[in-house]
C-alpha cells in the first residue's frame, strides 16, 4: 500500500514537472529578426501613436469638407418681462381695433347689430390681451446655411489632403527608425551570448588547467607562483563573465523596450549570428543606388513645400468674396405677444473684402519667403542625407574590413594560447607565458566582438538609407 501511494506520488509530480515546463515554454516569445521587426511595429507605442496621428489626419479632413456642407442649427429662447413696458401694451391693444371699427360702422349706417356690408363678414372678437400674457415669450428658431463659395475652404480641402500625406510618410518614417533600432538591439543580444559563451568556455578550459597546475604543485613539478597566477587569471576572467552576463541581460531588456514587451517576460531569439554576415550580401548592398528622393526625411520636406505652396494659395484667396445661403424659421409659441420677426426667412449673404491696408499682401509675401526657406532646407537635406550614405558606405567597408583582421587576429591569439600550455606542460614556458597569451586571446576576442558589432550596425544603417527591408 505505501509502495503504491508513493508510486501516485512521484506519477503526479512528475506531470506537475511536465506541465509547468511547457507552461514555461509557452510563455518564451520566439523571435527572428523579422519576426521582431514586424512585433515593433505592431506593438511599439511609437508606431502606435504615429498611426493615431494617421487617424487624427483622417478626421481633420472630413473635419475640413464638412464646412462646405449643409450645417443646420436650432436655437430655443424663453423670456420674462418682470414689468410690460407701455408701448407694447399699446401696440398690443390694436389687437381689438379692428371689431371696434367695425361696430362703429355699423352704429352710423343705422344697421342692426349682426348685420354686415355685403359680403364683408364681421370680424371675428378678439380676446383682450392681459399683461400676464405679454410678460413671456418663447421661441424657436431653426437655420440653415449652405456655403456656395470660398477659396479658402478649397485650399482647406487641399491642405488637409496634403496634410495626410505627411501623416502617411510619418508613419514609413517611424517604422524605418524603430526598424533600425530593433536591428541594433537584437544584434547587440546575438554578440553578447556569443561573447558570453566564448568567455565561459575559455573560464572552464582555464579552470581546468588550474585544476592540473595544482596537482602538478602538490608532486613538486612547479613553483606555487605559478598556481597564484593562474588563480588571478582565472579571477579576472570570472570578473569578466560576470559583467557580461549583466550586460547580456540588459541587452535583452533592450530589445523588449524596442518590442514593446514588458521586461518581465521571456524572449529567444532564433537567428545566429554568422547569417547577418554575409560578405557577398553585404557587398551587394554597398553598390546598391541611392534614392535619395525616396527617403522619408525628403518626402517629409517635399510635403512640407507643398504646404507652403498651398499656404500662398490661402493668403491669396483671401481677396476673394465669400457666398452663402441661408434659410431661417421663427416659431413663436406665445401668439399673444407682439413681434415684427418673420416666421420664414431666404437669403444670400457675399462677404466682400475690400482694403485691409496691404495686411493681405503682407501674408502672401510671409508666406513665399516659408516656402523658399523649404527649399532651402529641402535641398540642405538631401545634400546632407548624399553625404550621409558615403559615409555609411565607408564606414560600412571600413567595419567589413576590420571584422576580417580581428577574426584573423583572435583564430591566431587562439592558437598561440593553445600552443604556449603545450609548451607549459612539456616545461618549455612560464606560467607568465600562458597569463600573457590568455590576455592576448580575451583581448583580440573582445576587438572581434566589437568590430562584429560595428559591421552589423553599419549594415543596418544602410539598409535603413537604402529603405532595404
Amino acid at each position: 500500500m505505501n509502495n503504491r501511494i508513493k508510486l501516485s506520488v512521484s506519477l503526479l509530480f512528475v506531470i506537475y514537472i511536465t506541465l509547468n515546463t511547457i507552461a514555461q515554454n509557452d510563455s518564451i516569445l520566439k523571435f527572428n529578426l523579422e519576426d521582431a521587426k514586424s512585433y515593433a511595429i505592431k506593438n511599439s507605442p511609437l508606431t502606435k501613436n504615429a498611426q493615431l496621428d494617421f487617424e487624427s489626419a483622417k478626421k481633420k479632413i472630413w473635419e475640413t469638407t464638412a464646412i462646405g456642407l449643409p450645417q443646420v442649427n436650432a436655437k430655443f429662447s424663453y423670456t420674462y418681462m418682470l414689468t410690460v413696458p407701455d408701448k407694447i401694451k399699446e401696440f398690443s391693444s390694436f389687437s381689438s381695433l379692428g371689431t371696434w371699427m367695425y361696430g362703429a360702422d355699423q352704429t352710423l349706417s343705422n344697421l342692426a347689430p349682426g348685420q354686415g356690408f355685403g359680403y364683408i363678414p364681421a370680424p371675428t372678437p378678439t380676446t383682450p390681451v392681459s399683461d400676464k400674457d405679454l410678460k413671456w415669450g418663447s421661441t424657436l428658431d431653426i437655420t440653415a446655411t449652405q456655403l456656395i463659395f470660398s477659396g479658402a475652404y478649397i485650399v482647406g480641402l487641399q491642405t488637409a489632403k496634403t496634410f495626410k500625406n505627411l501623416s502617411e510618410i510619418s508613419i514609413t518614417k517611424s517604422e524605418n527608425d524603430l526598424k533600425q533600432s530593433v536591428a541594433s538591439a537584437y544584434y547587440l543580444v546575438l554578440v553578447a551570448e556569443e561573447n558570453k559563451n566564448v568567455l565561459d568556455s575559455t573560464y572552464f578550459n582555464t579552470e581546468k588547467l588550474k585544476y592540473k597546475m595544482e596537482q602538478m604543485l602538490a608532486q613538486g613539478f612547479i613553483e606555487e607562483t605559478d598556481v597564484d597566477q593562474m588563480k588571478l587569471t582565472l579571477s579576472n576572467l570570472n570578473d569578466s563573465r560576470l559583467m557580461l552576463a549583466r550586460q547580456t541581460e540588459i541587452a535583452y531588456n533592450l530589445l523588449k523596450f524596442q518590442l514593446g514587451i514588458d521586461i518581465s517576460k521571456k524572449i529567444e531569439l532564433t537567428d545566429k549570428i554568422e547569417s547577418f554576415i554575409n560578405e557577398n550580401k553585404l557587398q551587394e548592398i554597398v553598390i546598391k543606388p541611392f534614392e535619395v528622393n525616396n527617403t522619408p526625411e525628403v518626402q517629409l520636406l517635399q510635403s512640407q513645400e507643398k504646404l507652403s505652396l498651398l499656404n500662398i494659395k490661402y493668403n491669396q484667396s483671401t481677396y476673394l468674396p465669400d457666398i452663402a445661403a441661408f434659410y431661417t424659421h421663427d416659431e413663436n409659441f406665445n401668439k399673444n405677444s407682439f413681434t415684427f420677426t418673420p416666421p420664414d426667412i431666404l437669403g444670400l449673404s457675399v462677404s466682400i473684402p475690400i482694403f485691409s491696408s496691404g495686411m493681405k499682401h503682407a501674408k502672401v509675401q510671409q508666406a513665399r519667403i516659408s516656402l523658399d526657406k523649404t527649399r532651402i532646407s529641402k535641398e540642405q537635406a538631401s545634400q546632407g542625407l548624399l553625404l550621409e550614405y558615403e559615409c555609411s558606405k565607408s564606414d560600412m567597408l571600413t567595419a567589413l574590413d576590420k571584422y576580417k583582421t580581428s577574426k584573423e587576429n583572435m583564430k591566431l591569439s587562439d592558437k598561440i594560447q593553445k600552443r604556449t600550455i603545450i609548451k607549459y606542460k612539456e616545461g618549455l614556458s612560464s606560467s607568465v607565458d600562458i597569463t600573457q597569451a590568455s590576455n592576448q586571446y580575451l583581448q583580440s576576442t573582445s576587438n572581434y566582438f566589437t568590430s562584429m558589432m560595428d559591421l552589423l550596425n553599419a549594415k543596418s544603417k544602410m539598409e535603413k538609407l537604402l529603405n532595404i527591408k
